[in-house]
């Protein structure tokens, strides 16, 4: 018997089944790895890139990205014509001092700001100012896959407005749309109110139809250092309900609010485009000396304030909307964060006032809620705290990164697609195209959001 032979044909038969791996494991396995490997995947043949086109893979793909959050960060000498991309994990296992992290894009014109992120797209902003009014331009930008969507439409402000706009981004889960959100601030015109109140007026774009609407105002004003966050489909404002007053002193304004119970927040269903108020915890109970701060944290609403300018509290709504679930996360002094108290004012005009400045910005809280990712202003590195051992240490990318322009961003396959409506191309669009044709990128028909 010719054993070699017979041995031969069987280790054949066995590598035949072996090559064999059914398109279910494959999925899974390229869900698992970052979008640079994936786009690669795409040449293996034609299968391999319908279905990594497909839109089962991009929503598989994104929940697992989601776990492994990045911060987008500027750098202030040339403002978000190139951003830094930092895995907020590798800030966190790291022991030294700097942590390297990856150049994104560089775009050669510049963006003003990134208005939001969602699903792993950036909406950015930038604008141009002519004979006495701005015109806002918006796009879509995906770091991860390197491209970016062709221009959105304008929105111009023809007459005078109190205070900048905010600008906000997000989804409405119901309908997969993207919306961007712009708010702007006035005097109530009610001849009933006092002079001292406000009103909070918003448009909408909406992606799915191209056109700006406006929507309800609410009598409310944000407060000056706080965009309107995306969670859930919702956008939230920490903002200031009823009469106050304001005032600047050179460089610094400063807002006298008589009840702790005049800061609320203001959440606008991007479905239904109406709103809801939501109260802050019951234990706070005084106006700080600092304007505090809403981010969403461990996909919750996250509130943090000064207390007594001897200690950091961060809360969390761990259920949208509803009061009794707020719950204290920390409770920290300055001193164990390793900073001095905020300075005592000597002036007793200003005892009463809230500075509207952020010194202290929380970005991250751990899954475990443990650590803690501060940035501060008057250092160039963040702060990461370990409430389970009292910890600090702080860790820097570079001198030149602004981490309060950190932007929470996961990578993903999402398009960025537009296509131009009908009509809306004006004599800006040429040179935007120019612009665009020193990226290397292509464009495509709007596709929607997964």
């Amino acid at each position: 018997m010719d054993i070699p032979h017979i041995k031969k044909k069987l280790q054949s038969r066995i590598s035949l089944h072996a090559l064999f791996v059914p398109l279910e494991l494959i999925t899974k396995v390229l869900s698992l790895l970052s979008v640079k490997s994936i786009q690669r995947f795409r040449c293996v043949s034609k299968s391999w890139n319908t279905f990594i086109s497909e839109s089962f893979f991009c929503k598989m793909h994104l929940k697992i990205s989601s776990q492994n959050p990045h911060f987008i960060l500027s750098i202030p000498e040339y403002p978000l014509t190139c951003v830094v991309s930092v895995l907020v994990h590798r800030l966190i296992e790291n022991h030294s001092m700097t942590v390297v992290g990856e150049t994104c894009l560089s775009l050669k014109w510049g963006i003003r700001e990134v208005v939001g992120s969602c699903n792993g797209l950036l909406c950015v902003l930038f604008n141009s100012i002519t004979n006495e009014k701005t015109k806002y331009k918006f796009c879509l930008w995906n770091p991860a896959t390197r491209t970016i969507s062709e221009k959105l439409e304008f929105f111009c402000d023809y007459e005078p407005l109190f205070g900048p706009i905010k600008f906000s981004f997000g989804c409405d889960y119901l309908t997969g749309i993207y919306k961007i959100v712009a708010l702007h601030t006035q005097q109530n015109e009610d001849g009933e109110s006092n002079d001292d109140t406000w009103i909070s007026k918003v448009r909408v774009f909406n992606l799915g139809d191209n056109c700006w609407r406006d929507i309800q105002s609410f009598s409310s004003v944000p407060l000056i250092w706080n965009k309107g966050v995306h969670l859930s489909g919702t956008i939230n404002w920490l903002s200031i309900h009823g009469a106050y007053i304001s005032l600047c002193d050179g460089e610094r304004f400063r807002a006298l609010i008589p009840d702790v119970k005049q800061l609320v927040i203001v959440s606008l269903d991007l479905s239904t485009e109406t709103y809801k108020t939501f109260l802050l915890p019951n234990d706070f109970i005084e106006v700080p000396c600092f304007e505090p701060s809403l981010r969403v944290m461990m996909d919750c609403l996250c509130f943090s304030h000064d207390f007594n300018k001897t200690e950091f509290v961060v809360w969390q709504m761990k259920e949208l909307g509803v009061q009794e679930s707020w719950t204290q996360l920390f409770r920290i002094e300055y001193f164990n964060l390793q900073l001095n108290n905020p300075p005592i004012e000597v002036d007793f005009f200003y005892v009463e006032y809230m500075k509207c400045e952020i010194p202290l910005l929380p970005l991250y809280i751990s899954k475990d809620g443990n650590t803690l990712i501060l940035a501060h202003d008057s250092i160039n590195a963040v702060i990461i705290y370990n409430q389970l051992d009292n910890t600090v240490k702080r860790t820097r990318i570079s001198n030149k990164i602004d981490w309060f322009t950190a932007v929470d961003y996961v990578e993903s396959l999402v398009s960025t697609d537009w296509r131009y409506g009908e009509g809306d191309r004006d004599e800006d669009d040429d040179e935007y195209e120019d612009q665009l044709s020193d990226i290397d990128i292509g464009f495509g028909g709007w596709t929607g959001a997964y």
